[in-house]
């Protein structure tokens, strides 16, 4: 069911309360003619009639999103913008939207190209973040929901063409520009943003000239309560179990902390066209995004060890609801760097010529590349300090939130957690993937058109190469120097810690929930403790580059043709696409790994993985795609038509998923020794797709729309778990020195000094994917959009439906399989656009859905909560070249909640606050 609030009901019938007080609707008849003669001066209703002029006049099913003015965006954030298309729904980081799901199928789904082209992405795979691009840059979004053969293949999800301006298109000299300030509500911040763009033509409008600039800068907080998953039947003492179950789901920690984000997006966009002659149009661009994430974290952490719980007591469902740990337990304080350095770069040169009257050709060349530059490991940094303690974990009440009570020193004593004099070194970590994509694309695409009204009238052809490299690689001191310290030695302390200070999270953190939350802990400077302990021992903590790197090469040739017919079909005029899209793709997987070693002990809780020297890895796979394409448009009448449309799509296995080198992920102590590989020889998915759709166009601005899809995928890859033992190179079976007669080191005492007879071999979970698995995807999708007759109030709502046979049945452990992403979602938009005012209010919701199988830690599934979500804006024209205009995202404060298996298995919650934003905008 969908959460709603008081204020959201509130709202919402205030806005149809408006809107359904308004009577006189527009019923004329709308064709291509007459949407030439239509005059709108309303731009964001100008938008809306552009984005249904696409839909209407498409051949298969497509939604789109037109800006509204030059560099004028409906949403501040393409991605939010695209959650208020039915049957898109969008993941957050930081308040703002990064990634789309498009009927039920992850980013990892969706083929994103920009002026048609593919764009390398800044992530260690293939999914594209929808944040690294301001919106400004953008005219248009077209999202295809079904395939035809002239675009690119791996959207099983969709295919979302993101298009830039270009000046031939822009009469003559036109320039645009806006300054805004945005305040967030915990930040208590303002921080600037200014974009610009500038275009004209020249030489009897045969050469334009178009730039765009950008830049933005947002100071953030959010609060968080974190666990890093639940572990499943570890080695909790039988003893300490208060009462029996045949499954028990332990949480491997439990953590608050506060997010402190300084974020700056840069970019821009040059455009140059030349057109010669009428048959020849001549363009090159160049894009730039540079978008750089600096965050800074103090927390309060909490480390549950199984062997060492006591007490434990579990639900019926056999989750962990109490548990004591009197011994081996940490009281941490954590000072992180969780920081975000991406630059993409992309250039493309195209030339479109009619090469007869009957004949166009159209050649582009593009390159891009995305650039994570993270050398020095500065997306996750972490500077632990703390002590060892006494706690209780209660979730007995069923808040929100456990409860964390006792703060019990060893000795006994009470309340001296926030005592800067009883802090140790422990746990000094820098890690980080530094990417680059590259992606190299030639494209040839022809069009044969003899101007036929019926019959054949169109035959397209065309061919594509793609040469794509992925490389990641991986810097970190997991090997070296990060555990100098682990144990809570007696030195450093007290004043060896750098800058210890009380810090206050404010009586209102994480107001919203229910549970008892500590509002204060110890914060301490990260780089200047790394500096400390550096001088302390003698020893350099940087980061460095380690064995589990790699790259992959993936050379793509793609060829196709497609054919339009038209015709009538009892007098009703009808459109047909058919075509077939071959590929046939290369990968080769080069990297290198490092074979597990031994296992020592660092502390009472953590196991550290020694390997040897890193050796390298090679793997070739290949692979042909058959993919046919048919739709049907029947224009029932003027303003209603139907279509059927079938297509087979693919998706390519995610670039780390083909990589087959070992990687510890676990080396907890009690039960969470875990290992994962990939799979060379892993297949693509493929889907076979049935749409049907009904659209009813009754006026200038106004439409209905329902529609049905069907996917049956094949190929799904599903995560294997099975046991794994290693060998080190003296051939001796690695144990689990926390296992024997000796399980503890004291300061001084090497670790290799707890090893002994009676260590148990070490046995990981080792997780690797194949293919093999089934699932049908199946929805439905209802859109209004209407304009209540020339009073300025407009509606535009939407739902999506959609339902699989492969859900997660939570109370089967042994289940490897399930589809992520899917869930209902609906949108409510209400605006009034009359002479100088515009105002919009826009309610995004969308259900609890199934996001990954895997947690951070083990393989327990990862349930997103139902979310809701309210944005205003709204501007009022100061005269036809200059406007005030505001903004308001996430304007009830709604809070992001995720949990485990089971809706008590709390996994983090995170509450981002609002943003408001003031403005002025020009356009000469």
């Amino acid at each position: 069911m969908f959460k709603q609030s008081k204020l959201s009901s509130s709202i919402i019938s205030a806005v149809m309360a408006s809107a359904m007080g308004v009577q006189g609707v527009s019923a004329d008849s709308t064709d291509l003619t007459r949407l030439e003669e239509v005059v709108v001066t309303a731009t964001y209703k100008a938008s809306l009639q552009r984005a249904m002029d696409i839909k209407r006049h498409s051949g298969g099913v497509v939604d789109a999103i037109s800006a509204e003015d030059m560099g004028k965006f409906p949403d501040t954030n393409l991605a939010e913008s695209l959650q208020r298309i039915s049957g898109v729904s969008i993941d957050r980081s930081g308040g703002e939207g990064q990634y789309v799901t498009v009927r039920g199928f992850g980013p990892q789904f969706n083929t994103v190209l920009v002026n048609g082209r593919t764009l390398s992405t800044d992530n260690q795979g293939r999914e594209f973040s929808f944040d690294t691009l301001p919106s400004e840059l953008v005219s248009s979004v077209n999202v295809h929901k079904t395939s035809s053969a002239a675009l690119q293949s791996g959207g099983i999800g969709a295919t979302v063409n993101l298009k830039t301006a270009r000046p031939l298109d822009i009469d003559g000299f036109k320039t645009a520009g806006s300054v805004k300030g945005v305040y967030g509500t915990y930040s208590e911040e303002t921080s600037p943003q200014i974009s610009g763009m500038v275009s004209n033509t020249f030489l009897n409008e045969t050469l334009g000239v178009l730039l765009s600039v950008n830049h933005q800068e947002r100071s953030g907080r959010s609060d968080e309560a974190m666990t890093r998953g639940f572990l499943v039947n570890t080695g909790i003492p039988e003893a300490e179990l208060t009462n029996s179950a045949e499954n028990v789901f332990v949480p491997r920690n439990y953590d608050q902390r506060v997010n402190f984000d300084e974020r700056t997006r840069s970019g821009g966009n040059l455009v140059l066209q030349y057109s010669p002659m009428d048959e020849l149009t001549l363009t090159a661009d160049v894009l730039y995004s540079k978008f750089d994430i600096e965050t800074d974290v103090t927390a309060l952490a909490h480390w549950f060890t199984s062997s060492n719980l006591e007490n434990v007591v579990t639900d019926d469902n056999g989750t962990v609801v109490h548990l004591e740990q009197n011994t081996g337990f940490a009281t941490d304080f954590l000072a992180q760097t969780f920081n975000r350095k991406s630059e993409t770069t992309a250039l493309g040169f195209n030339a479109d010529w009619g090469v007869t009257d009957s004949l166009t050709l159209t050649f582009d060349a593009s390159y891009s590349e995305s650039i994570v530059d993270d050398e020095d490991g500065d997306a996750d940094v972490q500077s632990t300090i703390g002590y060892l303690n006494r706690i209780a974990y209660d979730h007995t009440d069923g808040a929100d939130l456990p409860s964390i009570y006792g703060f019990q020193e060893a000795n006994g004593s009470v309340g001296h957690y926030l005592d800067p004099a009883n802090t140790r070194a422990h746990y000094m970590q820098r890690a980080g993937w530094d990417t680059e994509d590259r992606v190299t694309q030639f494209k040839m695409d022809g069009v044969w058109d003899e101007g036929s009204s019926s019959g054949l009238t169109k035959a397209s052809f065309g061919l594509m190469y793609t040469a794509q490299t992925k490389t990641n690689t991986r810097y970190d001191n997991t090997y070296g120097p990060h555990c100098v310290f682990c144990g809570y030695p007696d030195s450093p302390v007290g004043d060896g810690i750098a800058n210890q200070v009380v810090f206050d999270a404010g009586s209102d953190f994480l107001g919203g929930l229910s549970g008892s939350v500590p509002t204060q802990w110890l914060r301490h400077n990260a780089e200047e403790q790394f500096q400390k302990l550096e001088d302390a021992s003698g020893i350099s903590f940087d980061a460095i580059r380690q064995g589990n790197s790699y790259q992959v090469e993936e050379n793509t040739l793609a060829a196709y043709f497609e054919f339009e017919f038209m015709g009538e079909l009892g007098r009703m005029p009808f459109t047909a696409h058919t075509g077939l899209r071959l590929e046939s793709t290369d990968a080769t997987v080069d990297g290198t790994e490092a074979p597990l070693e031994r296992l020592v002990i660092l502390d009472q809780t953590e196991l550290l993985a020694v390997t040897s020297v890193p050796s390298p890895i090679s793997a070739n796979t290949d692979y042909s795609a058959f993919l046919p394409n048919m739709d049907f448009k029947l224009n029932v009448t003027d303003d209603l038509i139907a279509r059927l449309a079938y297509s087979k799509s693919m998706t390519r296995p995610t670039v780390d998923q083909l990589v087959p080198a070992i990687n510890i992920n676990g080396t907890t102590q009690g039960g969470d020794l875990a290992a994962s590989s990939g799979n060379p020889e892993l297949q693509p998915f493929e889907s076979d797709n049935l749409d049907l759709s009904l659209e009813w166009y009754y006026g200038d601005t106004s439409y209905v729309s329902v529609g049905y899809f069907k996917k049956q995928v094949s190929n799904f890859i599903v995560n294997h778990v099975q046991p794994l033992t290693f060998t080190d190179s003296a051939g001796n079976l690695v144990t689990d020195p926390s296992t024997g007669d000796i399980t503890t080191i004291y300061p001084g005492q090497d670790a290799s000094e707890a090893v002994d007879a009676n260590d148990e071999v070490a046995v990981f979970g080792l997780t690797s994917p194949s293919n093999g698995e089934e699932a049908e995807v199946d929805g439905l999708e209802f859109t209004v959009q209407h304009a209540f007759g020339e009073t300025g109030f407009g509606v535009i709502a939407n739902a999506t439906f959609v339902d699989s046979n492969a859900e997660l049945d939570v109370n089967d452990i042994t289940q490897t399989f399930a589809l992520t992403g899917l869930s209902d979602s609906l949108n409510l938009v209400g605006f009034y656009e009359r002479g100088p005012f515009q105002i919009r209010l826009a309610w995004n919701s969308r259900d609890k859905f199934l996001q990954s199988l895997t947690q951070e830690v083990g393989s327990e599934p990862i349930f997103v909560d139902a979310y809701d979500q309210w944005d205003i804006s709204g501007s009022y024209d100061i005269n036809e070249n200059v406007s005030v205009f505001f903004e308001g995202i996430n304007i009830t404060d709604e809070i992001i909640t995720k949990h485990g298996r089971y809706d008590n298995q709390m996994l983090l919650v995170t509450d981002t606050g609002a943003r408001y934003a003031l403005g002025v905008r020009a356009t000469f």
